[in-house]
Formats: structure tokens, C-alpha cells, sequence
């Protein structure tokens, strides 16, 4: 930020990109030695236990791509530039606290570090209608939605004496004189967090957002946003309520088999990519639901972490092909990748290995985060699995409309597709983590 301020444009991405991998090193030595390291200080707010540093290591992976991409996406910017890359590593910020907290009230605080900066980031196109019309309807939405967590929080509170979510889950397992003000606490918690992943009926924002803000800020929201919102999720309902889970596990699994169904079959009718994009993370929200069903179970926390991971390279690939096909010609049809892989067959490659991925096809990533996420929720649930594989083969419909227009269209345009260095770098390194996760998706699934 005062880079910016004092006109460094030059040292802006590698100072973002330094600190970025600076704090990978420490996430991956943390997690390689299991030491914990400096958040013993605040063990009564945060605990960076292992599930922490796994999920700071792929948010961080996440971001690093992400911030490459954005020497090419921010490039119209001037004096806000500095400003964009503090906003998105102050939201960065707010991640961590959502996968580390360990009291009620750094989980709002996480929250708020995270969604503040997203309100100015979806709203940075001030000349832009669509991008004032995404930042005012996520700001009023999300200040709806925090409001909803805080009342949530404030019952749950009530009704255990405490904010600290273990002495929570003792409190829950002995029983509290107030089971009804509980009940309704959790129920209000499932609201909030629900808005925060956009899950079906509380989604209703995320396609306007997506769409009307920059398209690294919508690569950003849908990859580590939804990772830090599922990480708190699955952190809180492990940790506190999991001696109460026969009352909130009926809800969960309704919003799970309804987010699923209906961004899927929504997302057939798409005729824009960013649009369709969107419907692609609420689905995806659908199946990441199904792993807070069995929070506490032995390979839930690992399903759900190698998901986000596929999930999220495989998302950060497409945008990356997106961005060198729609932003210069201004069209986000799918009209606009015809014969796509005659001008560009390495932008081709990447988005249809990213498409095939988010699909589950195998042998690719996507299919192993699926896997093993349905393998885990199979036991307990495989009434929601067996809907989970068939919104799986529909979703495949939408998915492959983007490699027909590649592939099998006829040109139709006279685009011109040029691709930057630093996309080259973000589309190749994509792609080998995309490989890697394909040979070795146990290492990151026994992380946790």
C-alpha cells in the first residue's frame, strides 16, 4: 500500500508476491516439523494446529497463482493499483483468522477482515454499472448476513455461557439449561455461514457479483473466499455442535441436495461464461456441504481440503484462459472461444483440462477431491451422494459446451488472442499442480 503511495508501481507485484511466498515457506515448514510456531501466544483466540496450516498453505498456493494473473488483470490500474494488492492481502488476512480461530469472536472478525475489502475490490470499476451494482449488492446482502451470524452467535452465547468453541462443545455434550435458544443459535450460525458460501437459498447475490466485478476479484471470491468460508464452517460445527448434530444434520443435507440441483440445472441455460462460472461455485458449494454432515469423522477434514484445492487451481486456470479471450475483445460468450484451439491451443489446453477437472472427470484432480469427499459422506448419507453423482453428470452438459466451442465450433470471430507472460506462468504452473494432484492426491488428503 505505501508502495503505491509513493509510486513504486514496479515493486508492487513482487513485493506481493515475496510476502507471499515467504509465508507459504513458513505454512510448509510448519506443517513438515508439526510445530505450531508463534500462534501459541493466542491460543484463547487462534490455534494454528495443523488443520490451520493446511489450509493457509492451499489458500496461500491459491493466491500466489492469483496474483500473477494479476499483473495482467489490474493492468488499466494507476494510482488504486497499490491499493488492490493491499485489499486482497488485508481479505487474506481476515482467511487466516477463519481457518485458525478458536472463540466466536475472532470468527466475526475473520469474517469482517475478509468481506470489507471484497466491497471496495467488486465495486474498483467506478465507471463500470456492473461493478457498483456487485459491490452494493454483496455490501447490503453481507451486512444482512453478519447481522444474522452476530444474533446466531449472541443465542449460542446465551445458552453456554462462553465464546470459546471447545468449552462450547463441553457445554453441548453435558446438555444447556436453554436447549431451544441453542437450537435456534445454530440455526442462525447455518444461515450467516451459508450466505458467506452461497448455498441455495441464500445465493441469490453470487451470480451478479461474480459477473459485475473484475474478473481476477471474481477468481478471488470463488476460490479463496469459498475456501475460507467452508474452512470456518467445518471448523465451528466439528469443534462445538457435533452433540447436537441430529438437529442441524437434517438442514445441512436439505441445503446441500438443493444447492446442487438447482445451480446445476441453472447453469445449463448460461450463455456467459463469468455466469456460468458462478452457478459452477454455488454446485460446487453443494458438494463441499455435504462434508460438514460428517465434521468430526476420520478423512472429512482431508476430503474437504484436498476439494478446495482442485476446486480452486483447476478455477484459477479457467479464469486465466478467460481473462486473454474476453477482456480484449469484450465478449464473455461462450461464442467467444470458437476454434479457440486453432489460434491458441495452449489457452485451449489449460481450459479444458480446468473444465474436464471441475467436471470430475477421471483420472484428472477434480475426480479424486469427488472421490474421496463422496467416499467419506458415503457411510452416513449415500441417499446425498447418489444425487451428488448425478448433479455430477449433469453438470458435465455445461461444463463441455466451453471444449465444443473450442474445439469442435467453427471461427466465427476474428479475436485476437495474445497471451502475456506472466498468464503463461499462472497456465503452466496451474497445470503441473493440476498434474500433480492427479498423481498424488493422498499427500494432500493425510495432511490432516
Amino acid at each position: 500500500m505505501f508502495a503505491g503511495l509513493f509510486g513504486k508501481r514496479d515493486l508492487l507485484l513482487p513485493v506481493t508476491l515475496l510476502g507471499l511466498a515467504a509465508a507459504l515457506g513458513v505454512s510448509a515448514m510448519s506443517l513438515s516439523t508439526g510445530d505450531a510456531g508463534w500462534g501459541t501466544q493466542y491460543t484463547s483466540m487462534f490455534s494454528f494446529d495443523k488443520y490451520a496450516q493446511s489450509f493457509t498453505a492451499i489458500t496461500l498456493t491459491s493466491v500466489l497463482l492469483l496474483a500473477g494473473m494479476s499483473s495482467w488483470g489490474f493492468r488499466t490500474l494507476n494510482s488504486s493499483l497499490g491499493d488492490h494488492y493491499a485489499l486482497i492481502l488485508f481479505s487474506l488476512c481476515g482467511a487466516v483468522c477463519m481457518f485458525s480461530f478458536t472463540n466466536l469472536v475472532m470468527l466475526f472478525i475473520g469474517i469482517e477482515i475478509l468481506s470489507i475489502p471484497l466491497y471496495v475490490l467488486a465495486g474498483s470499476r467506478r465507471d463500470d454499472l456492473a461493478s457498483n451494482e456487485a459491490a452494493l449488492k454483496y455490501f447490503l446482502m453481507g451486512a444482512f448476513a453478519t447481522g444474522i451470524l452476530l444474533f446466531g452467535m449472541t443465542l449460542v452465547y446465551g445458552s453456554t455461557g462462553t465464546f470459546n468453541t471447545a468449552a462450547i462443545g463441553a457445554a453441548v455434550e453435558r446438555g444447556v439449561a436453554s436447549p431451544g435458544m441453542l437450537k435456534m443459535g445454530i440455526l442462525l450460525l447455518v444461515v450467516g455461514l451459508s450466505f458467506k458460501v452461497s448455498a441455495v437459498p441464500f445465493h441469490f447475490w453470487a451470480p451478479d457479483v461474480y459477473q459485475g466485478s473484475p474478473n481476477t476479484v471474481t477468481a478471488f471470491m470463488a476460490t479463496a473466499v469459498k475456501t475460507a468460508g467452508f474452512a470456518a464452517f467445518y471448523r465451528l460445527f466439528s469443534t462445538s455442535f457435533l452433540g447436537v448434530n441430529e438437529f442441524w444434520s437434517v438442514g445441512i443435507a436439505a441445503i446441500a441436495g438443493l444447492t446442487m440441483t438447482l445451480s446445476n440445472f441453472t447453469a445449463i441455460f448460461q450463455t456467459e461464461f463469468k455466469r456460468m462460472m458462478a452457478y459452477s461455485s454455488i454446485s460446487h458449494a453443494g458438494y463441499l456441504m455435504m462434508a460438514i454432515l460428517v465434521a468430526g469423522q476420520p478423512g472429512s477434514a482431508g476430503a474437504i481440503l484436498l476439494y478446495m484445492l482442485t476446486y480452486s487451481i483447476a478455477t484459477i486456470c479457467a479464469f486465466s484462459a478467460y481473462i486473454v479471450v474476453a477482456e480484449p475483445n469484450g465478449d464473455g460468450s461462450f461464442a467467444a472461444f470458437n476454434g479457440l484451439s486453432k489460434k491458441q491451443p495452449l489457452v485451449a489446453l489449460v481450459m479444458a483440462l480446468s473444465m474436464l477437472s471441475l467436471a470430475g472427470i477421471p483420472p484428472l484432480a477434480g475426480f479424486f477431491g469427488k472421490y474421496f469427499l463422496f467416499s467419506t459422506v458415503m457411510q452416513q448419507y449415500p441417499w446425498l451422494v447418489v444425487i451428488a453423482v448425478i448433479n455430477s453428470a449433469v453438470s458435465v452438459y455445461y461444463y463441455l459446451k466451453v471444449i465444443i466451442a473450442m474445439y469442435f465450433t467453427k471461427e466465427e470471430n476474428t479475436y485476437e488472442v495474445l497471451i502475456p507472460s506472466s498468464i503463461r506462468w499462472v497456465m503452466v504452473a496451474g497445470v503441473v499442480i493440476i498434474t500433480l494432484l492427479t498423481v498424488l492426491p493422498g499427500n494432500i488428503f493425510g495432511l490432516i
